[in-house]
């Protein structure tokens, strides 16, 4: 059965990339008409093919969303329209977030990218002596060596419980690491929920407060939040339990807000992407530790040129296909809920970015649709 799941999910990858790399539409509309229908085709094509019941995006260029949109129903009961305001959980988009905010830390001098992490978190120990050679940047490019993914309740309904995070350092306290830090990337929430606590102990402020203040206040990202935040819990894309089930289900939260639990609408998603486009939120020494290919100082360097998985610091990949094989840097990052599933992706060099964000579907046919956009 499991090899059959896998074998549609190919096939179903392979027939909506194929689809989506279809010629422009007619060529006697107008440029932005070309583009709303293009964008639009694209990602009903994810929707359709992901099972999704909505889906929104944005494009960022040069400073500004130049295009948004979407596709489907905000509810299956509600008579309610899927405007641009609608909040969708970003999953591990949340991790760039992260990544960044432990950035700017480096810049305002609180901590190093190589600074031991048990320096900074002096409760942090393991079964392991080799924990204390894990430093910050490996949280970041997912080298530290810890296991992966020891979450427990972080995936909740319409509960703000932090106690996934919380409890993380009593966890890795019993466990060993399955290689050395720095030896290559796998990987790994813990990294990014330990990574969490390191911005929390640095900045002396609750992680979501720093992130607002030093990245979203900046940003002017004024429609971001995290699970017991500010904001009307009605915004958020209904979601469900099954294709056939009329019921929505209760808010979708997770407890490890720095590895998954951010909230955003497409154009705010779109426009952070935008801002590390340039030097207004973080310097270009930032910029360039980001957007480093990690993964290729591993075991394999010479293997890896064409991974799908090019760690940078907070990006899945930081040389997507095919942007990468035509001589343009992209940056990716897929996240996924228990219901929610997005999708970013950065041209520096060009000062574009868009989100493509759905409520069900499949966070990978996001990325396919967001980079047809």
């Amino acid at each position: 059965m499991r090899i059959q799941h896998t074998l549609s999910a190919v096939l179903a990858g392979l027939l909506l990339a194929a689809a989506l790399s279809a010629p422009a539409l007619a060529a006697e509309d107008t440029r932005i008409r070309t583009r709303e229908e293009a964008a639009r085709h694209a990602v009903q094509l994810a929707a359709e093919y992901g099972g999704a019941d909505s889906i929104r995006y944005a494009l960022w260029e040069g400073g500004e969303i130049t295009l948004q949109g979407g596709w489907g129903v905000y509810s299956r009961s509600e008579n309610r329209a899927l405007t641009e305001d609608i909040l969708y959980g970003v999953g591990s988009v949340s991790k760039t977030y992260t990544a960044a905010a432990v950035l700017k830390l480096c810049e305002e001098g609180a901590l190093t990218l190589e600074t031991p992490v048990a320096e900074i978190l002096p409760e942090f120990c393991m079964a392991d002596e080799r924990y204390q050679s894990i430093t910050v940047r490996m949280l970041l490019d997912h080298s530290s060596g810890l296991m992966g993914d020891s979450t427990r309740n972080a995936f909740l309904f319409d509960d703000t419980d932090p106690q996934a995070a919380d409890a993380l350092l009593r966890r890795l306290a019993t466990q060993r690491l399955k290689a050395e830090p720095g030896a290559y990337c796998v990987y790994s929430n813990d990294g990014y929920t330990l990574a969490e606590l390191v911005v929390e102990a640095a900045s002396g402020m609750e992680y979501m407060d720093y992130v607002r203040a030093a990245l979203l206040a900046p940003g002017e990202l004024a429609d971001t939040f995290a699970p017991g935040g500010d904001f009307d819990p009605d915004r958020l894309a209904r979601t469900y339990a099954s294709p056939q089930d009329p019921r929505a289900l209760p808010q979708d939260t997770l407890g490890i807000v720095g590895t998954g639990g951010i909230y955003a609408t497409a154009a705010d998603l779109a426009s952070f992407g935008g801002l590390l486009c340039g030097t207004e939120l973080l310097s270009r020494a930032s910029l360039d530790a980001m957007t480093a290919d990690w993964a290729a100082r591993g075991l394999w360097p010479e293997d890896s040129a064409d991974d799908q998985l090019g760690y940078g610091l907070g990006w899945d990949n930081v040389h997507m296909f095919p942007f990468g094989q035509n001589g343009i840097q992209a940056l990716v990052k897929g996240g996924d809920t228990l219901r929610y599933h997005a999708g970013l992706i950065v041209l520096p060099e060009h000062d574009m970015a868009v989100a493509v964000l759905s409520s069900g579907g499949v966070s990978t046919y996001n990325q396919l649709a967001g980079a047809r956009i």
